[in-house]
């Protein structure tokens, strides 16, 4: 339970897993967290404005004995985490570059 939230809250859980060893592997891993770590920011943000609206909802007067602070500093945490995986993923792109875009692809067109 706790490896599955992990792998689904952290980017690093994955790239531990990873090999490291040639800079064609630390290439592989900056691709991999320019392509994923922006996932991973979303839910951190959705978990952080889900704190928020607990927090400023009439729900949030029942955290004011004890909780309120927690979910205060829950916000700040989880919207730093939110932000650290921003920053992650603009790294990552300036080490592998920009991703690799497709070839257009011709459409077939109907003729009557």
């Amino acid at each position: 339970m706790f490896d599955t939230l992990m792998a689904y809250l952290l980017a690093p859980w994955h790239l531990r897993q990873m090999p490291s060893a040639t800079p064609e592997d630390k290439i592989a891993r900056a691709a991999w967290c320019r392509d994923h770590c922006t996932s991973f920011a979303g839910r951190w943000m959705i978990i952080a404005v889900v704190m928020l609206f607990v927090q400023l909802s009439p729900l949030g007067f029942l955290f004011v004995w004890g909780g309120w602070p927690i979910l205060a500093l829950g916000f700040l945490s989880s919207f730093s985490m939110g932000i650290a995986h921003l920053v992650a993923q603009i790294i990552s792109q300036k080490k592998a570059g920009p991703p690799r875009i497709d070839e257009p692809v011709e459409f077939p067109r109907d003729e009557e």
